[in-house]
């Protein structure tokens, strides 16, 4: 059998495929960026500064860190508990059973996703320091 390939068919197909390909990452790129965040049941929402560990003070409340914390990033990237001390962010956060947080999340105050998060009880109002 006589096989012979047009290389001006190869070189089309795979500049069609290329482009296809490109077109594709371009646009799930976009929806990436225009998803929102979905958070757990539960969740909270505050402005939280990170003391030392394993000092949490949420909305002017202090809470502890609980064994096997996990703190996130905006790109979902997990912040080292080290990187923590002196911190100052937007946060959603989750708490266990015994009242420790063991989930955080650092986000931008005007993330769209945080519309439908309740807020933390607050104590920084009238008295505190």
């Amino acid at each position: 059998m006589n096989r012979v390939f047009r290389t001006n068919s190869l070189r089309l197909a795979s500049l069609r495929l290329g482009l296809a390909m490109l077109l594709g990452m371009l646009s799930t790129g976009l929806a990436q960026a225009q998803m929102e965040r979905l958070f757990p049941g539960g969740s909270l929402k505050g402005v939280a500064t990170f003391g030392a560990w394993p000092d949490i003070t949420i909305n002017c409340i202090p809470y502890t860190l609980g064994p096997g914390v996990r703190v996130l990033d905006a790109e979902q990237r997990v912040v080292l508990t080290g990187q923590l001390p002196g911190l100052a962010s937007a946060v959603v956060f989750l708490r266990d059973a015994s009242g420790s947080v063991f989930r955080v999340w650092l986000v931008s105050p005007k993330d769209p996703s945080l519309a439908t998060v309740p807020n933390a009880a607050s104590n920084c109002g009238f008295g505190a320091g």
